[in-house]
């Protein structure tokens, strides 16, 4: 098993580098307001009912084209 030796008087974390990423693409995210607005104006539509699943979305693609 591989061993990390690290010299420091602060903690120190480690996490695999794909988990490294994925905090890395979520504190992007977060951090754009436009697109946090978007996201929040999505779900709340979901929840009033007014979005379509990938089914019911492709159907009415389908028969406008």
């Amino acid at each position: 098993m591989p061993k990390i030796t690290v010299e420091s008087d602060e903690p120190v974390v480690v996490i695999p580098s794909d988990e490294y990423d994925a905090l890395r693409e979520t504190i992007e995210i977060l951090s754009n307001r436009r697109l946090m607005s978007d996201i929040r104006r999505a779900i709340k539509e979901h929840e009033e009912g007014k979005s379509l699943d990938f089914d019911e979305f492709w159907r009415k693609e389908m028969n406008e084209a």
